[in-house]
């Protein structure tokens, strides 16, 4: 009789431990699935709060020293990094080097206008300008050079 209390003693402790180790699993699961939604749901609201567009009239782009003059208006709430290491820069699907781009100012505040300067020959005719920045969103802009 004694023998068989002890088992049931026994049997008690080890469910109550298999019970714990269960609960501290899902605890520590939930809590880095809320830890990563948190996460996530802050970058999202960031990268909305984020955006921009080319506003150049697409049949008159300016010239200034040799380099196309395109304009920049940060369109979004956030004020995001503005400089030829954050932006990059395709006319046509071709890399433009970041030594070819003149960006002001470093930093572009919402509603504000920045001047983007590419350093380049384009041959007469349609072209594609795409300007990505740092967080990977991205604006298409067709011009003509006459």
């Amino acid at each position: 009789m004694a023998s068989s209390v002890v088992s049931e003693i026994i049997l008690f402790i080890v469910s109550l431990l298999v019970a714990a180790t269960v609960a501290g699993g899902l605890y520590v699961v939930t809590q880095d699935l809320a830890d990563g939604i948190t996460y996530r749901g802050t970058t999202i609201a960031k990268n909305l709060r984020t955006d921009f567009t080319i506003i150049n009239d697409p049949e008159n782009i300016p010239v200034s020293g040799g380099a196309y003059v395109f304009y920049i208006k940060n369109t979004g709430s956030e004020t995001f990094p503005f400089t030829s290491d954050t932006v990059v820069v395709f006319i046509d699907g071709n890399l433009i080097p970041a030594s070819n781009l003149t960006l002001t100012p470093s930093l572009l505040a919402p509603h504000n206008v920045g001047e983007l300067k590419v350093a380049t020959t384009l041959s007469a005719g349609y072209h594609k300008l795409v300007v990505v920045i740092e967080n990977g969103k991205q604006r298409e802009f067709v011009f003509k050079i006459g």
